[in-house]
């Protein structure tokens, strides 16, 4: 079990201070949970009322917004039981902290992990040519590999019987383990940025429809960003560096990467074009043109 340094022993006050970080957490979560639920509203109301029709791709926007809600709940209970702040950890916060971090890396790689899919089952939907198809469905066999190899790592960190305890030392080298994860998860944002730019290489529209739709997915970089700002903080922590206090950046920086990788996923659908790509009208074209 990890042991608090003498550092860490600094009472807990109710206000946001240099020892204290809960409110900030809490605060921040509030804020950014409520953007990412007002834009998947907002792409499933708008796709309804342009199309009258749901498909797969909005199951697992819903999947993951799920996800991500629950990674909300979590990061406001770990909050609530110490998660930010510089004081001594009792055995039970200390335990209540562990299964909470446990818990939000299933969320956060799930949310993650359905948000690609969703996107991959979009292109799946609108692109015609066989030799893009043929990659969009490489890269959501290989995200979906990549999202139940991370899961089932994830779910073996630590030793059994208690793979949840994550501030010992009876754990892989979670360092590692986040380099290689956050690496793939960058490349699959790229891709998914380069598969727009394929898209409307293809397509014989004007320029400012082109420029539109990669208007749409250039915003991913934004998600690129905030996973390696996280992975930046996050390396750096061990179980004898007050993780219970260090972990509160990376954290955040996890909330903002979800709502951030959500939000943008839902932009596509509430921009202009998205009538004429979601009732297939691109498609027929290209088709025609293709003969």
């Amino acid at each position: 079990m990890w042991v608090p340094s003498a550092a860490s022993l600094a009472p807990r006050t109710d206000s946001t201070t240099f020892y204290d970080k809960s409110t900030t957490i809490q605060n921040v979560t509030w804020v950014l949970t409520g953007v990412f639920v007002v834009m998947f509203f907002a792409r499933e109301f708008i796709k309804y009322v342009v199309l009258r029709r749901l498909g797969g791709d909005d199951l697992l926007i819903l999947f993951a917004t799920i996800c991500a809600v629950g990674l909300s709940a979590t990061t406001l209970l770990l909050a609530s039981e110490g998660l930010g702040v510089l004081q001594r950890l009792t055995v039970s916060n200390a335990a209540t902290l562990m299964k909470g971090f446990y818990a939000s890396d299933f969320l956060y790689i799930a949310t993650l992990c359905f948000t690609k899919l969703s996107l991959v089952v979009y292109f799946h939907n609108i692109i015609v040519q066989r030799p893009l198809r043929r990659a969009v469905l490489g890269l959501g066999i290989f995200t979906l590999v990549w999202g139940v190899a991370s899961l089932a790592a994830v779910a073996f960190q630590c030793e059994l019987p208690s793979p949840w305890r994550i501030m010992t030392l009876n754990c892989y080298n979670k360092g590692f383990f986040w380099i290689v994860f956050c690496i793939i998860d960058m490349t699959t944002d790229v891709s998914i940025i380069m598969l727009s730019v394929n898209l409307v290489a293809y397509l014989h529209v004007k320029l400012s429809e082109k420029v539109v739709v990669v208007a749409c997915f250039a915003p991913r970089i934004l998600v690129i960003g905030a996973a390696l700002a996280r992975l930046i903080y996050l390396y750096p922590i061990t179980p004898h560096s007050n993780p219970q206090y260090n972990l509160w950046v990376p954290t955040i920086c996890a909330q903002v990467q979800v709502c951030l990788s959500i939000s943008t996923a839902c932009i596509p659908y509430v921009k202009p074009f998205f009538g004429k790509v979601g009732s297939g009208s691109w498609r027929t074209s290209e088709l025609r043109r293709n003969g």
